[in-house]
């Protein structure tokens, strides 16, 4: 029987380990593009088109509390790239990406809950193993 736990999950952005997760979907990554597209003749011939398109967009959602914010803004405020891992010990797999930018910092808001929020970060080069 498998048993799902969250920590078996690690996200590692320009060599820090990120912590403090909100609720829900904390964690996403996906390319941009899909690998494969097709295209039909007149004749009903079918071509395979394979893109070339690397790039990807991961989301981060963190409670404002975090210890991870102060480093991700830092890396915002700086505009240098870096990279991203996920490592999710449980499934035995990785996900990276390479030279990434984070691409706009979460609106500043406040409510009687703590929201978390949402950091998304562009890669031009993603990689599932």
């Amino acid at each position: 029987m498998a048993v799902h736990n969250f920590k078996h999950t690690q996200v590692i952005v320009a060599g820090n380990i990120i912590t403090g997760y909100g609720d829900g979907d904390a964690i996403s990554a996906e390319a941009n593009e899909d690998k494969w597209s097709q295209s039909v003749g007149a004749d009903g011939n079918v071509t395979y088109n394979e893109s070339n398109n690397e790039t990807a967009t991961l989301t981060l959602k963190l409670k404002p509390s975090s210890a991870s914010v102060p480093v991700l803004h830092q890396l915002y405020k700086s505009g240098e790239s870096f990279d991203f891992m996920i490592h999710d010990t449980e499934l035995n797999t990785r996900v990276t990406g390479e030279d990434c930018r984070i691409q706009k910092w979460p609106t500043f808001s406040r409510a009687e809950e703590m929201e978390p929020r949402e950091i998304v970060i562009l890669a031009a080069h993603y990689k599932e193993d």
